[in-house]
C-alpha cells in the first residue's frame, strides 16, 4: 500500500511510541500504523473540509483544522496558546 504517509518514518514512529510507553516495535506493525495514520488524517482533512464549506472559502486554513478536531473531540492546543494560563 503506497500513500501519502509512506514519510512517516520508522524513527518517527518509534519515536511517538516511546512517548506513549512502548519499549520496541516489531517491524510487521509499521504498514498497520501507517494504515491508521492514513485513516485518522483522511477523516480530519473530509472534516476540515466540511467546516471550511461553511465559510465559503476555497482555501482549506488552519482554523478549519483547528474546527475539524474541535468536532472530533481532539483537545489540540493552538501554538498561540501554549503556555497560556488562562
Amino acid at each position: 500500500m503506497s500513500t501519502e504517509v509512506d514519510g512517516v518514518t520508522k524513527p518517527a514512529m518509534v519515536r511517538i511510541a516511546r512517548r506513549a510507553g512502548i519499549k520496541s516495535v516489531s517491524d510487521d506493525c509499521f504498514p498497520a500504523i501507517r494504515g491508521v495514520i492514513h485513516n485518522k488524517i483522511d477523516d480530519i482533512v473530509r472534516t476540515a473540509l466540511l467546516v471550511n464549506s461553511e465559510h465559503q472559502t476555497k482555501t482549506l486554513m488552519p482554523n478549519d483544522i483547528y474546527g475539524a478536531l474541535r468536532l472530533k473531540n481532539h483537545k489540540v492546543a493552538r501554538s498561540n496558546e501554549l503556555g497560556n494560563n488562562k
